[in-house]
């Protein structure tokens, strides 16, 4: 289903955020894919980290660099985000999954460890449905794909949510996150627009039995935007899939607690490895 690739352009901006990120570009035929790129050279497959909804990876600096401890970590800001180009063609989950599947081969990677938080966690979904060879590992993290329900409803909800984690938010995430939703909203408004709709409308839920990897479900215990229910029916939905639920924290709680978002995730795709080196060796 993949689009023919013609010419494919690459360039390195100059060193951002802390640690050993690096910004760099990828283009190709009519996108262009701005990405962060950096972290310790393991034996393991690199991490592919999705952002959520209309901001951009700046927000989880402090759980990329958390991540870039242990892996090779690479952060793409999806199409219409940031500095990646806004393609018409793109409108739903598979969609910008298969802009995803472009990035993953362009850059060579036989194999990556997926991670999506909130509408990022639709994509990688439909990323492990659709490709289920490049993917070693899932983690969905309060991820949408299932109705939110009415715009009336997500807002009050919203309106719920976003005072009671007040106390648990940090000030640089937060300000990261209003700077990227000014600036999609400024100058990608359709898009903004657009993935809104598809979070609140879109079911991808016919396509869970056709992922094949390892597959983690993690989700803060008071997400009201993406509720419980969500991640129960996500883990019966995928075979296999592990259900982790982190007591008192809400949708954006990976913005704000990197030490146990890194150490659950760290915990799962070690046990993948470990699995993966020992199924190779026993079929020597």
């Amino acid at each position: 289903f993949e689009r023919s690739i013609s010419a494919v352009t690459l360039s390195v901006g100059r060193m951002i955020m802390k640690g050993d990120l690096i910004e760099k570009q990828v283009a190709w035929d009519d996108c262009s894919i701005s990405y962060l790129q950096g972290g310790k050279n393991a034996i393991a497959s690199p991490i592919l980290f999705l952002h959520g909804w209309s901001v951009g990876v700046e927000p989880y600096q402090d759980s990329l660099n958390s991540l870039a401890q242990h892996y090779q970590v690479i952060a793409p800001y999806l199409p219409g985000f940031g500095k990646s180009t806004a393609l018409d063609w793109v409108q739903d989950y598979s969609d910008y999954a298969e802009v995803m599947i472009n990035f993953i081969n362009i850059l060579e990677l036989p194999k990556v460890h997926v991670i999506g938080h909130s509408i990022g966690g639709g994509i990688a979904l439909a990323l492990a449905a659709l490709k289920p060879s490049l993917v070693r590992s899932l983690t969905i993290v309060d991820s949408t794909g299932i109705p939110l329900g009415s715009p009336l409803e997500v807002l009050l909800r919203r309106a719920i949510e976003m005072p009671a984690q007040m106390g648990q938010m940090k000030i640089e995430p937060v300000l990261e996150n209003f700077k990227g939703l000014l600036y999609n909203s400024l100058f990608h408004p359709d898009k903004v627009i657009q993935t809104a709709s598809m979070a609140i409308e879109k079911d991808i839920r016919l396509i869970l039995p056709r992922i094949e990897s390892p597959c983690l479900v993690l989700w803060g215990a008071n997400d009201l935007l993406t509720p419980i229910s969500f991640a129960q029916e996500f883990s019966q939905d995928i075979k296999g899939a592990k259900l982790v639920v982190v007591d008192g924290v809400y949708h954006e709680w990976v913005l704000f607690f990197a030490e146990k978002f890194t150490a659950i995730v760290s915990d799962f795709i070690d046990e993948v490895e470990r699995k993966s080196v020992n199924n190779s060796s026993g079929n020597c």
